[in-house]
């Protein structure tokens, strides 16, 4: 499950950098036929932020997709 979870991350972390941001996150729901608009992504990242950077690491993305 952990692999799982980190493969979907990285898949998502277009950047390589270790974060998910908001744009990061619209563009692959996007790719996957979803829409969302910039505020949705925006406060899905926020739910998800718990050190307030606006953006996630892998621990805080592992916690939210339990």
């Amino acid at each position: 499950m952990s692999d799982d979870k980190r493969a979907a991350f990285d898949k998502i972390d277009t950047d390589r950098d270790g974060y998910i941001t908001a744009d990061e996150f619209k563009a692959s729901l996007q790719t996957s036929g979803g829409k969302v608009s910039d505020d949705n992504a925006k406060m899905i990242v926020r739910m998800a932020d718990e050190n307030g950077d606006k953006k996630i690491d892998y621990d805080e993305y592992a916690k939210f997709v339990r």
